[in-house]
């Protein structure tokens, strides 16, 4: 009999152990946690727990590495960007630059002008009076020839001040 006994508790344990319906030893009881040790459902748990962790784990570190290379190409298009404004800026100052030469010129060129035009009263005047002195036919030829050199030395004064204007 006591076989008997034996048997019946056998029987009356496994049918206890067979309705466990949690694998989660905080919710099971004393039935539950003997089927699931002794059927392996606990270190399944761990398992797919473990493999869960593993493929977050996975996943955090290639976010973390495409968090990294968006970094780098932030970093690179940064330095693109301040490169070409840098360019930019250069450009800017150049122009600049090109705009102070150019109103240099023209000032200059303006006051070249307003000489030229003084030469060119100085020379018209020059003209008359030489043609003054040769249209002249009253005048002795020797004091013709003494307003004559006196105009020729003016005139070699206005050729050196227009060489002078031209090369400036």
């Amino acid at each position: 009999m006591n076989i008997l006994r034996l048997v019946a508790a056998l029987a009356f344990t496994a049918s206890l152990t067979a309705c466990a319906t949690t694998d989660d030893p905080a919710k099971g009881g004393f039935f539950s946690g003997v089927k699931n040790l002794s059927s392996g459902g606990y270190e399944q748990r761990v398992n797919d727990r473990q493999k869960t962790l593993e493929n977050e784990q996975d996943t955090n570190t290639q976010q973390t590495r495409s968090l990294e290379r968006a970094n780098a190409q932030s970093a690179d298009v940064k330095a693109e960007r301040d490169a070409a404004e840098a360019r930019y800026a250069g450009f800017r100052k150049e122009l600049d630059g090109m705009r102070s030469r150019l109103a240099a010129a023209e000032k200059a060129n303006t006051k070249k002008k307003t000489e030229v035009a003084a030469l060119n009263k100085q020379i018209d005047a020059l003209q008359a009076k030489t043609n003054m002195v040769q249209q002249d036919s009253f005048t002795p030829d020797a004091e013709k020839q003494k307003r004559l050199e006196t105009l020729r030395r003016e005139r070699e004064a206005l050729d050196r001040e227009v060489d002078m204007l031209i090369r400036r």
